[in-house]
C-alpha cells in the first residue's frame, strides 16, 4: 500500500524531494492496518481548520525560522495583528515551507533568529542552503521585508537574517521595508518594524494611521504574560546549594524560588529568565576612571535616575558587545578601534574577555554620564533551563548555574548573572524573574513514548523537568540518561534523584562520562556510540533524541556521533543518514536546547 501512495499520487504532489524520502522512509515502516488507520486520520485531520491561507499571490506570507519559539510567536503576533487588519496572509515555518511556493509569492515577511556561532536554527537550515544554492529562483516579482532576532554580545549579531535579508535581494527582491536586527530585548524594536511594515502597505490596503496604531498595541497587550521581561515577578529565594563537591573545579548551584500567588505557569523544557545587577565594586570603578561621582542624573530608559542606580540596575557592563564597540568607536574617533570594528574578526578577538571598563580605560575619552549610558546595551536577562516540574513544585521553580569565573586583561572576572547569584544573592533575598516559553524542546504528549535525553554540566537540568513530570502521571515510556561532566565524586549533579529514579524505573538507563577521571578524556558522545546499536533501536522505536548543553563543540559531537551510529547500525550511506536525522527533526523526535 505505501508503494501505491508514493508511485501513485504523491509523488505528484505538492511535495519537495526531501519530504518525499521522509514519507517513503516513513510509510514503507507501517503494516496495512497501521496504513488504513492513518489514511482515516489524515481525513478527519484534513477537515480541521488549522490557519486561514489565502491565495498565495495575493496573500501575505509570513515565515519564520526559530530555535527557542521566540521568532514562532512574534510570526503569530503578526498573522494575528494582519488578520485584524483584513489583510490575507498566510504563516508558515521553514522546515515545513516548500520553495517551490516562492514564485507565488509577492509579499514576504521572514522572521528569523540566529544560533551558535551565526548559523541559522535547524528548522530554516534547508531553505537557506536552497537560496544559496543554484537552484534558487528569480525573485522579481516579491517584495519583502526581515526581522532578524539575535544576541549582540556575540559577534554574529543577527547573522542569519542579514544573510536572508541578501540573498533576497540579490535574487531580485525588493524591500518595502528595512530589515530591522533585535537584541534579547526585542518587544519594542519588533512593534516599530510592524508599525513599518504595516505602513508600507496601508495605501493598497486602504488602512488608516490610527488603525494600525490600534493593531499594534503595547507589549502588555501582545500576548505575553503578566509577568514577561518588561514586567519580571520578584521571585524570593528559597534555597540555595552547591550540588558540587569539596575539591571540584566548578560551582554549580541549584536554585529554588519561590512564585508565591502569580499564577506563573510553565512547562519542562521552558526557561526561567534572571535579571542580575552589577556589582557596586566595578560601578565604582568605572566612576572613577570616567572622573564621575554616580550621582549625576540620568534619563535611563526606565526613567530618570542617578547614574550610580542606572547602572546597577538597568544597563550591562560585561561582558563587551559588539554594539559597544561599535558605538565608542564612532563617538572617540580612535583609529585603533575604528580598524578593529571594520573587520569582524579582530572584533571578535578584542571582545573576548573584555568588559566596559576595559575599554574605557585602554581608550580614554572624556564622557558624560549622560553620553555614557548611551554606549551601553539595556539590562538583559539570562536564562536558565527550568530543572523542576510544577506538578510536583507548586508554586515554586527550581534552576541550574554554573558559576563562571574567569581572570582576563589583568583582572578578575565573571559572569554577569553567575556571580551575581552566587556572591551577592542569598536566601531570603528577591530576584526578577519571568517564564520564557520554548516550545521547540518538549517531552513527548505521548506518554508511552521513549525518550533519550543527553546532556553535560547544566545540561542536565530540563531532564529533572521531564522525568519528575513524568514519574508524577501515568508515563510508561522508556527513559535513557546520557549524562557528562568532570569528575564522578564531584561532579554528578542530582547524583541521589537519579539513582533513586533508575530504582523506581522511571528512568530505565543512565550512563556517565567523567572526562577528567582516566587519562584518556571519556565524553557523552562516546558512551553514545559504545551503545550504539540500542540506541539506534530505541529511535525505531520511536524514541524521542534531546541534545541540552554547549553549542560550540559538546552539541556538534553529539550530532556527528548520532549520524555514525545511524550510518553503522542502520546500514545506511552517509546521505541516507542525514536524510533520517532530517526526518527527526522535522517530526520533532529530535531536539536541541543548546547555548
Amino acid at each position: 500500500m505505501s508503494d501505491i501512495l508514493l508511485k501513485g499520487g504523491l509523488e505528484k504532489g505538492p511535495f519537495s524531494k526531501q519530504q518525499l524520502a521522509y514519507l517513503d522512509t516513513s510509510l514503507k515502516s507501517l503494516n496495512t492496518d497501521q496504513l488504513q488507520w492513518l489514511a482515516g486520520f489524515l481525513t478527519s485531520f484534513s477537515r480541521i481548520p488549522m490557519e486561514r491561507v489565502a491565495d498565495p499571490t495575493d496573500s501575505v506570507w509570513v515565515l519564520y525560522g526559530t530555535q527557542t519559539g521566540n521568532s514562532e510567536r512574534l510570526a503569530k503576533l503578526t498573522a494575528e495583528r494582519l488578520d485584524g487588519l483584513g489583510i490575507g496572509n498566510t504563516l508558515c515555518s521553514m522546515g515545513s515551507f516548500n520553495p517551490r511556493e516562492l514564485g507565488k509569492i509577492n509579499r514576504l515577511l521572514v522572521i528569523v533568529s540566529t544560533q551558535g556561532l551565526g548559523e541559522p536554527p535547524v528548522e530554516a537550515e534547508a531553505f537557506h542552503n536552497y537560496l544559496h544554492g543554484k537552484r534558487a529562483p528569480s525573485l522579481g516579482h516579491m517584495k519583502y521585508s526581515v526581522l532578524a532576532l539575535g544576541d549582540s554580545s556575540y559577534a554574529d549579531f543577527c547573522q542569519t537574517g542579514k544573510e536572508f535579508d541578501k540573498v533576497f535581494e540579490d535574487l531580485g527582491g525588493k524591500r518595502f521595508f528595512g530589515r530591522v536586527d533585535c537584541d534579547v530585548d526585542f518587544e519594542d524594536d519588533y512593534e516599530e518594524w510592524l508599525k513599518g511594515v504595516l505602513n508600507e502597505m496601508s495605501q493598497s490596503h486602504a488602512l488608516s494611521a490610527n488603525s494600525i496604531e490600534k493593531m499594534v498595541p503595547e507589549t502588555s497587550e501582545m500576548g505575553f504574560r503578566t509577568y514577561d521581561r518588561k514586567t519580571p515577578y520578584e521571585a524570593e529565594v528559597l534555597q540555595k546549594i552547591n550540588l558540587n563537591g569539596r575539591n571540584s573545579t566548578k560551582e554549580t548551584l541549584h536554585i529554588e524560588l519561590d512564585l508565591g500567588d502569580s499564577q506563573i505557569q510553565y512547562q519542562p523544557g521552558d526557561a526561567l529568565g534572571v535579571y542580575a545587577h552589577n556589582p557596586d565594586e566595578l560601578i565604582m570603578e568605572i566612576m572613577e576612571t570616567l572622573g564621575l561621582t554616580g550621582t549625576e542624573n540620568v534619563a535611563s530608559h526606565t526613567g530618570e535616575k542617578s547614574l550610580m542606580e542606572a547602572l546597577r540596575t538597568d544597563y550591562e557592563l560585561t561582558p563587551l558587545t559588539g554594539a559597544n564597540v561599535i558605538r565608542y568607536a564612532k563617538l572617540t574617533k580612535d583609529p585603533r578601534l575604528e580598524k578593529i570594528v571594520d573587520d569582524n574578526m579582530e572584533l571578535l578577538e578584542y571582545l573576548r574577555g573584555r568588559d566596559v571598563l576595559d575599554m574605557i580605560r585602554e581608550t580614554p575619552f572624556k564622557l558624560s554620564a549622560e553620553t555614557f549610558i548611551t554606549l551601553l546595551r539595556k539590562n538583559s536577562p539570562r536564562l536558565y533551563s527550568i530543572a523542576s516540574s510544577s506538578e510536583v513544585y507548586e508554586n515554586e521553580v527550581h534552576i541550574l548555574v554554573s558559576t563562571v569565573r574567569y581572570k582576563a586583561h589583568g583582572r578578575n572576572k565573571g559572569g554577569h548573572c553567575s556571580t551575581y547569584m552566587a556572591d551577592r544573592i542569598q536566601e531570603g533575598d528577591r530576584i526578577s524573574v519571568f517564564v520564557e516559553h520554548n516550545s521547540r524542546f518538549k517531552p513527548p504528549v505521548e506518554l508511552d513514548v521513549p525518550m533519550i535525553m543527553v546532556g553535560a554540566g547544566t545540561g542536565i537540568a530540563p531532564y529533572r523537568s521531564f522525568i519528575q513530570q513524568r514519574q508524577s502521571g501515568t508515563a510508561q515510556g522508556k527513559t535513557w540518561l546520557f549524562f557528562g561532566d568532570r569528575n564522578f565524586s564531584t561532579d554528578f549533579l542530582y547524583q541521589t534523584e537519579w539513582l533513586e529514579y533508575l530504582k523506581k524505573g522511571t528512568l530505565a538507563r543512565a550512563d556517565v562520562a567523567f572526562s577528567r577521571d582516566q587519562e584518556k578524556k571519556v565524553y557523552v558522545q562516546d558512551r553514545l556510540l559504545e551503545k550504539g546499536k540500542e540506541v539506534y533501536q530505541w529511535l525505531e522505536e520511536g524514541a524521542y533524541f534531546y541534545v541540552c548543553g554547549d553549542a560550540q563543540k559538546m552539541a556538534k559531537d553529539v550530532n556527528h556521533a548520532l549520524r555514525s551510529i545511524i550510518v553503522l547500525h542502520g546500514g545506511m550511506t552517509e546521505e541516507k543518514a542525514k536524510e533520517y536525522m532530517d526526518y527527526l527533526r522535522v517530526a520533532d523526535r529530535y531536539q536541541t536546547d543548546v547555548y
